[in-house]
């Protein structure tokens, strides 16, 4: 059995610097003598390595299972129709034929809702990749503590950390913006938006256009299409029209 994999923080940082890096000049060499000195640094090239292949699969994995939710649904509503079909062929009472049928339709309606939202969130949701695990700031090292959570896909633990750090600092934009993308990682819209909706404060930092987008994207898992168009059109992009399209299409 192998041995586990322990990680630093800065290995992990160096590692992925040097992934990141790999074909640009100048910068090989330097990089290359500081990961020398890392012990079994070809173990943690390929560990950090798969965690992030394993977060592009997630993403390929999310699609393929909206795909068969979507075909699920589609033979679901086909034997809603037979069924109706047979009610109104048959000599029954007509006003609980129009009942039932009412009860099929509205669950083929919110069927189709959910579906759709999935859909469009599948398609576009990733997880923002997260900033660079700089140690040597000491005054944060709780929150670059989370990041590395963050980065490892453990939203959990990295939630966990950052709602300590927030509760003295609970309009800091960063730590509601990375509190409300792992949230949203973690299948939670409702708890998202309780970090992301209150967009005034992201309107002086780097995430004021991502948190629009992953606000957005929240809505839009919940089912909420009128009021996620509404916030990509108030705050347009190249990305967050895009996505505006996709609504209008629907």
């Amino acid at each position: 059995m192998n041995a586990p994999i322990n990680l630093s923080p800065q290995e992990w940082d160096l590692i992925e610097t040097w992934l990141d890096q790999q074909g640009a000049q100048g910068k090989a060499s330097l990089l290359n003598e500081k990961l020398n000195q890392i012990p079994d640094v070809d173990r943690k090239i390929e560990h950090v390595k798969k965690v992030r292949e394993e977060i592009e699969d997630s993403i390929r994995q999310s699609k393929i299972r909206e795909f068969h939710k979507h075909v699920l649904s589609d033979k679901k509503d086909s034997g809603m129709k037979n069924i109706a079909n047979k009610l109104i062929k048959s000599n029954g009472v007509w006003y609980a034929v129009a009942a039932v049928l009412v009860v099929f339709f509205g669950i083929f309606w919110m069927m189709k809702i959910k579906s759709t939202s999935e859909k469009i969130f599948a398609e576009s949701f990733n997880p923002d990749v997260g900033l660079p695990l700089k140690m040597d700031i000491t005054n944060a090292h709780a929150f670059y503590e989370g990041m590395l959570d963050y980065k490892q896909e453990n939203y959990k633990d990295a939630i966990e950390k950052w709602e300590v750090l927030l509760k003295t600092k609970p309009e800091n934009d960063t730590l509601n913006y990375f509190l409300g993308v792992s949230h949203l990682a973690l299948g939670n819209a409702p708890k998202s938006l309780e970090y992301l909706e209150h967009q005034e404060r992201f309107h002086q930092g780097i995430f004021k256009e991502d948190a629009v987008w992953y606000a957005a994207l929240a809505k839009i898992k919940e089912g909420k299409f009128e009021e996620a168009g509404r916030l990509l059109q108030k705050y347009p992009s190249a990305r967050n029209t895009n996505l505006l399209n996709k609504l209008n299409e629907l």
